[in-house]
């Protein structure tokens, strides 16, 4: 696969910060001999390199005519425990890719530290502490040239939204075919490349992850081999510094309980001080 840029190895957290300030550099554009700021840059943390970015709802085999029916149910068994309704699509698919429901979307976050994280994260049943991880960078207005025919060089994103007056620009429009009402019903071959978009953080852990979202359409290629490969690269995080790399992010503040705020972090993040490392 082709990327934009050579894959590097990134064996701390000072190395990520070292190498993401050698890319901003090459990211700057040029306007009339001057330099412009580098265009926007998201990350998605994986424990696997080999894992490929592809939403779980294409991984579990779903089609798209379950979609509307798998939110149906989510909504009529959730309202008793919802303090706020969402008032829109988006929001419940939002709402139901934070509680884990099989979903068209790929969480991103605009924090790469946060993303870090996710690559040396181990989790509880999941064997991938021996793996090589993988921290993605991503260019989503250059996702998006293609995806919804955003302007050139623009690195102002569309609003997943269901209002119109929420629009940035008129190319707003084309983010809403991506919806689950608008899926259904597809003509054969219609489908579109995935769409990068940013939206309300009504949740906590959307805050604090700074979380933003792509989203694939009919079309089940992974994310990295959309197109020539100028919209994404990757950086690898070795196994034997995932540790390392995992208690040198504690040491800062990105933990458990601070990017998945909860009693019972809470609770976990009490008992773990004791252990020390």
């Amino acid at each position: 696969m082709a990327f934009l840029f050579k894959e590097e190895e990134v064996e701390s957290v000072a190395a990520l910060i070292s190498q993401l300030k050698k890319d901003e550099l090459r990211l700057r554009r040029t306007q009339n001999g001057k330099r412009k700021s580098e265009p926007r840059v998201w990350f998605r943390g994986l424990p696997d390199d080999s894992f490929l970015q592809v939403p779980t709802f294409y991984r579990k085999g779903y089609n798209i005519e379950a979609e509307i029916y798998m939110m149906n149910l989510f909504k009529q068994n959730s309202h008793e425990s919802l303090i706020q309704i969402p008032r829109s699509e988006w929001e419940w698919m939002f709402l139901m890719r934070h509680h884990n429901l099989p979903s068209r979307l790929l969480d991103w976050t605009e924090n790469p530290l946060v993303g870090l994280y996710f690559a040396v994260r181990s989790e509880e049943g999941k064997s991938t502490q021996d793996k090589d991880g993988v921290l993605w960078c991503l260019l989503p207005s250059r996702l998006n040239q293609w995806a919804i025919d955003w302007p050139d060089n623009d690195d102002t994103l569309p609003m997943l939204t269901d209002s119109p007056d929420e629009y940035s620009r008129g190319e707003n429009e084309s983010i809403s075919l991506y919806s689950p009402s608008k899926m259904t019903g597809l003509p054969k071959g219609a489908t579109r490349i995935p769409a990068a978009g940013i939206c309300a953080r009504t949740n906590r852990r959307m805050q604090v992850q700074m979380g933003v979202f792509t989203i694939h359409h009919a079309n089940k290629d992974p994310l990295e081999k959309i197109k020539d490969g100028s919209h994404i690269w990757r950086y690898r995080i070795p196994a034997g510094r995932k540790n390392s790399i995992f208690k040198d992010l504690r040491r800062i503040g990105i933990t458990e309980l601070t990017l998945f705020p909860s009693l019972d972090n809470v609770a976990s993040w009490a008992a773990e001080l004791l252990k020390g490392d």
